[in-house]
């Protein structure tokens, strides 16, 4: 797996206008969201101690999924874009159904969406009575829409349940 260093900087590759993570001469890992849906910088960023820190919380969030090390990665440093360039959202709740939620959701915590089907997510940051959430595998939505995995939603906390770590732990 790899580990953060001063050397991980972020960049706005104006030939292809796509934010990328620069981790070393032979590796970037390019973003997948459009670049109009990110505050894109104007000159490299350095890779910070914040994001080192949310890079080792998903890391170890992911690590309590199903998914295999190369998804964990991939989740986790698209996350990880999306927490620190991506552009206020509005909200999609009506797309997801309204559960009732009794429990708090907190950043870094795994949960899911009741649409068609249930949908993974991993809340990346929350405020208030809204969250904003990655999706971790393709659903279709209460409306019929589909939403393909790593798409940021922005949603209500009652259209949130937490999931017990337990329910997702790897098969042996």
């Amino acid at each position: 797996m790899l580990s953060p260093t001063e050397s991980w900087s972020w960049y706005h590759c104006t030939e292809r206008n796509q934010l990328v993570l620069d981790i070393n001469a032979e590796l970037a890992f390019p973003v997948p969201f459009a670049a109009n849906l990110l505050q894109l910088p104007a000159s490299t960023q350095a890779f910070t101690m914040q994001d080192a820190e949310h890079y080792w919380q998903l890391l170890e969030t992911l690590a309590e999924t199903a998914l295999t090390s190369e998804q964990q990665l991939y989740f986790t440093l698209t996350a990880l874009a999306a927490l620190k360039f991506m552009r206020s959202q509005g909200h999609k709740s009506w797309y997801f159904a309204d559960i009732a939620n009794t429990k708090a959701v907190q950043s870094m915590q795994l949960a899911e969406l009741v649409g068609q089907q249930l949908v993974q997510v991993v809340v990346l940051q929350t405020d208030g009575d809204c969250a904003e959430c990655m999706l971790l595998n393709s659903t279709t939505n209460l409306a019929g829409k589909a939403l393909v995995a790593g798409s940021v939603v922005r949603v209500l906390n009652s259209r949130l349940r937490p999931l017990a770590h337990q329910s997702l732990r790897k098969s042996a």
